[in-house]
């Protein structure tokens, strides 16, 4: 069920993580579309564990897209790494409770 609606959750967390800052706010906007990115970066490292989800070219493109920016990049590694995508194991699919 996830993998049908996937396009439609491509889009906004493309949006999540391409939105700028302006270059004159204060240090707590930047902090807080840091985590909005970090955010968005979970939600695609719990959708790439998806059964079959790498056979979605949407999915796949906007990984690549990730990894070919290095501010992206960074935080994909380090979403990566900290085990973030685990929201799929233990108690449910939290992403199939959510209304799509």
């Amino acid at each position: 069920p996830v993998l049908q609606r996937v396009e439609r959750l491509i889009e906004p967390l493309k949006q999540t993580c391409n939105a700028k800052v302006k270059s004159n706010s204060v240090k707590q906007e930047f902090e807080k579309q840091d985590e909005l990115k970090r955010s968005a970066l979970r939600s695609v490292v719990a959708l790439q564990r998806v059964p079959g989800a790498d056979k979605n070219q949407q999915l796949n493109d906007f990984v690549s897209q990730i990894k070919s920016s290095s501010e992206l990049a960074a935080l994909y590694a380090s979403v990566e790494r900290d085990g973030a995508g685990g929201m799929l194991t233990g108690g449910g699919d939290h992403l199939a409770m959510m209304e799509l």
